[in-house]
């Protein structure tokens, strides 16, 4: 797995890794969050399965009224990146561990996302 903010790396491996790190533990098939749908391993290459025009089972507020957890090519409609950038408890993911946004991170998935196609492939 690439270092995510290795710029010499592509940058959807980059942002892959991101999520396997910081997200995965919990978005896996066998994760406390499987009943949302999202695997966000690096192993998992279906991108439906990362959130790619994936609409939210149960986000409630979360979904900040957003269809997709992630809208290709439209980060500032995406679920993911909205939860990522909250701090409120009820909205933020992780859920734990952390009290401050990674601006780092969060502008990697955001350059991610604004590149992606409508299948989820990254176009740079």
């Amino acid at each position: 797995m690439p270092n995510a903010y290795d710029q010499g790396e592509p940058l959807e491996l980059r942002a892959r890794a991101y999520l396997d790190v910081n997200c995965a533990h919990c978005h896996n098939p066998q994760g406390p969050a499987h009943t949302s749908g999202l695997d966000l391993r690096c192993s998992q290459h279906e991108p439906i399965a990362w959130g790619v025009g994936k609409r939210p089972v149960a986000a409630g507020r979360g979904s900040a009224g957003f269809e997709f957890a992630i809208d290709p090519g439209h980060p500032e409609r995406s679920i993911l990146l909205y939860r990522l950038r909250s701090t409120d408890p009820g909205v933020m993911m992780p859920e734990t561990g952390r009290q401050l946004v990674d601006d780092r991170g969060t502008a990697l998935i955001e350059e991610w996302i604004a590149h992606m196609d409508a299948e989820g492939r990254v176009t740079e």
